[in-house]
This record gives C-alpha cells, sequence and structure tokens, in this order.
C-alpha cells in the first residue's frame, strides 16, 4: 500500500540536478498493481499503475498540482532567519524568511 509522498524511485535528472525522486501525488492512495520495466521514459508517460476500491490510476514521474492550492503539510516551520540576496531593494520591498 503508498500513498501521497511515498518515494517510488529514482533517476537521472543531469549534472546539476543529479537525483530526481519520483513521488506518489498528494491525495492518491493505493495497492501497486503494475510496474513498468526498465527503460527510457518520458515524465508524462505512466511508469507504475495504483488500484483503490476498485479505480485504477496511472502514476507518471510528474503530476499536476494548481497554483492556488497548497501542498498538504503536517507542520509549518516558523521562520527565524531572514534570507537577504544582497539587493536592498528587493530585501525591503519582498522580505522572505
Amino acid at each position: 500500500m503508498v500513498g501521497g509522498g511515498d518515494i517510488i524511485g529514482s533517476c537521472f535528472e543531469n549534472e546539476l540536478f543529479n537525483e530526481h525522486r519520483i513521488m506518489i501525488p498528494p491525495n492518491v492512495y493505493g495497492k501497486i498493481v503494475e510496474i513498468m520495466p526498465r527503460g527510457h521514459y518520458t515524465v508524462s508517460q505512466p511508469i507504475m499503475t495504483i488500484e483503490f476500491e476498485g479505480k485504477r490510476k496511472d502514476i507518471s514521474m510528474s503530476h499536476f498540482w494548481p497554483v492556488r492550492f497548497p501542498r498538504p503539510c503536517v507542520e509549518k516551520l516558523a521562520g527565524k532567519i531572514p534570507l537577504l540576496t544582497g539587493q536592498r531593494v528587493l530585501d525591503s520591498l519582498f522580505p522572505s524568511v
């Protein structure tokens, strides 16, 4: 049984970003029914099929998440140290923690 946020694998991305972790999308749960064989896939091709309550869902290396909906998280950590960019205009008008 796998659920949202579980890491199911990884693949090489590029020289700058070596490891691309493949995760189950949030709010998706189920039993692994099929795993595609080792090979070369695009980010939109299914690499796994999950079944939950009689419904099957294909899992790919990427998933869509609307910008206006926050990602589910257990807790939000409080900010302690400001992120300083070195640009006074940005640091004063758009402070980030």
